[in-house]
């Protein structure tokens, strides 16, 4: 391994040392094992990546999101410093299979996955196809090690600010040897895989009773929750502190030590998503939402950006459009492909041969709106 990557993991195990309170564990794991294997993790927060790897000796090369290598740091990071596999979010890839086995048999080196793909947003798994990474796993035929994380969608959750040196747990096991790989069924295995990466760390911190403190845990989650669960109004939220409001009504609920709802009807965001989502289906098709944003043309391929300005966003059942003085740009739902939200508040997507992205202001609301208009929920 280079210096330039042992100086870098060092500088993000002092970097996560000071910000975190992270606490490994192993089970039929050694930390120290030269051998390559395949290493899977549930995905609680966009920084899983970084510091579920930084205490194996031989670090593996992660699967990242292509849209990452867009951005000019994140792409020098991901080439120059650290060997990383790319991944487009949402589509398959077989170039990326292709590095894969290339990691395995060539480099001999481990390989990292999420099969989430999308970190967590409301503090459990995200709903995905397992069948994938198990054939993945079937065909390179190597131990498949799981890291799980409990706690960490509190400790930095995805649409919020990083608690004050938040405690959370990664235990490291072998799920499976290559031997036993090689005599299981496909079926069984996604079914296995998908079992072992469950969580929610709601119920978790039930047990856990794990404190979180921070002054601002509720900052920012307007961005992946906007109907009000008392009068039902859409994008009427607004966060201070701890605490949602309502324009219309007001003192909503506060979070308390264990990162606990109170004042509603649930104590958790995975409820609230769940409601908010039946409320989104019963409205007019023909309601119009807005929101705002910056928007840019993207080259996956050469892994470049093109800031094209702020816009104003109108969506509709037929067409999302983005507007200012100098463009007006629509995108017909039907023909809207390949859509994820990535990071805190990117949505990405590919239209007619090309690839947009815009950092807006009300994502989840877009996504799950497209995502109805199109079928998809």
């Amino acid at each position: 391994m280079s210096i330039k990557v042992e100086v870098s993991r060092l500088f993000i195990k002092i970097l996560f040392g000071l910000q975190y309170n992270i606490k490994f564990t192993y089970t039929d794991f050694d930390k120290k094992r030269k051998d390559p294997f395949f290493l899977i993790s549930n995905h609680s927060s966009l920084h899983d990546p970084l510091y579920v790897a930084m205490n194996i000796k031989k670090y593996p090369y992660p699967v990242t999101s292509n849209i990452l290598y867009t951005n000019k740091l994140m792409k020098f990071g991901l080439n120059k410093i650290i060997k990383s596999i790319p991944k487009r979010k949402g589509q398959s890839d077989i170039q990326t299979i292709r590095y894969m086995l290339q990691a395995f048999n060539k480099d001999k080196n481990s390989i990292m996955i999420f099969p989430e793909g999308n970190s967590s947003f409301f503090g459990e798994q995200t709903p995905t196809d397992y069948m994938s990474t198990a054939k993945i796993v079937k065909k390179i035929s190597h131990d498949l090690v799981v890291a799980k994380i409990d706690g960490g969608y509190f400790a930095n959750p995805r649409w919020g600010k990083k608690r004050r040196r938040p405690k959370f747990y990664v235990h490291f096991y072998t799920l499976f040897t290559k031997a036993e790989i090689d005599d299981m069924k496909l079926e069984d295995l996604s079914l296995k895989i998908e079992e072992a990466l469950k969580y929610n760390d709601y119920e978790w911190n039930k047990e856990a009773k794990v404190k979180y403190r921070s002054l601002n845990k509720a900052i920012g989650m307007e961005q992946y929750v906007y109907v009000c669960p008392k009068c039902k109004n859409i994008q009427t939220l607004y966060t201070k502190g701890n605490d949602i409001y309502c324009n219309q009504c007001g003192h909503l609920a506060h979070y308390n030590h264990h990162h606990m709802l109170e004042g509603l009807n649930f104590d958790n965001m995975i409820d609230w998503d769940i409601m908010q989502k039946k409320v989104l289906n019963s409205q007019p098709s023909d309601r119009v939402y807005q929101s705002n944003g910056k928007f840019y043309s993207i080259d996956l391929n050469k892994g470049s950006r093109k800031y094209i300005g702020k816009v104003n966003a109108y969506l509709n059942n037929e067409q999302l459009v983005f507007t200012n003085k100098y463009i007006q740009k629509p995108f017909e739902l039907k023909d809207i492909i390949g859509l994820v939200l990535t990071q805190k508040n990117i949505l990405s997507f590919d239209y007619k041969k090309e690839s947009y992205m815009i950092k807006i202001k009300d994502p989840m609301l877009f996504l799950d709106t497209i995502k109805l208009h199109k079928g998809d929920i």
